[in-house]
C-alpha cells in the first residue's frame, strides 16, 4: 500500500466571495501608524485565491514585532478565519469580516474595527475590549502600493 500526504480532490475548490472581496481591499503594502506604533503590513493572495497571507512588521513602544496571518474561509462556520503567529511566541485564531467599507477583526470579546476610505487608500480604526473602545489608540493603515 502506498501512502500519500496529498489529500484526494474531486475538483478544484473555489475561492470564497468574502475572501476575494477582502483580498481586493487588502492586497498590497501599507504603512502602519498610531500611538506608539510604526511599521508596515503587506497582504497577498495565494493558492488561487483560497488563502490571504499577511505579514506585519511594526515597532510597538520601542519593541520590534513581526506577525504572520493566514486568512482563509472556514466552511464549518462560514467565516473568514486567520491563524496569527508572532515573534513573541503568541498564537491566535481571529475572525475577519468585511461589510462594505467596515473591517472587523475579532478575538473573543476583543476586536479591531476600522473603516476604509472611498478610494481604499487608507483604513483606520481602533481596538475595542469588552468595556468599549481603547482610548487614544487609533491605528491608521495607509496604502504604499
Amino acid at each position: 500500500m502506498t501512502e500519500t500526504n496529498t489529500p484526494a480532490r474531486h475538483g478544484s475548490p473555489e475561492a470564497d466571495p468574502k475572501l476575494i472581496e477582502l483580498a481586493e481591499r487588502l492586497c498590497g503594502r501599507w504603512r502602519v501608524t498610531g500611538p506608539g506604533i510604526e511599521g508596515e503590513a503587506e497582504y497577498g493572495s495565494r493558492r488561487d485565491g483560497l488563502l490571504l497571507v499577511g505579514k506585519v512588521t511594526v515597532v510597538v513602544n520601542g519593541a520590534e514585532l513581526t506577525n504572520l496571518q493566514h486568512i482563509s474561509h472556514d466552511q464549518q462556520t462560514d467565516t473568514l478565519r486567520a491563524r496569527y503567529l508572532d515573534t513573541q511566541g503568541n498564537e491566535a485564531t481571529y475572525t475577519w469580516s468585511l461589510d462594505g467599507r467596515r473591517l472587523r477583526v475579532s478575538l473573543g470579546d476583543t476586536y479591531f474595527e476600522a473603516r476604509f476610505t472611498d478610494d481604499n487608500s487608507e483604513y483606520a480604526g481602533s481596538w475595542h475590549g469588552p468595556d468599549g473602545p481603547a482610548v487614544d489608540e487609533r491605528i491608521v493603515y495607509t496604502r504604499i502600493r
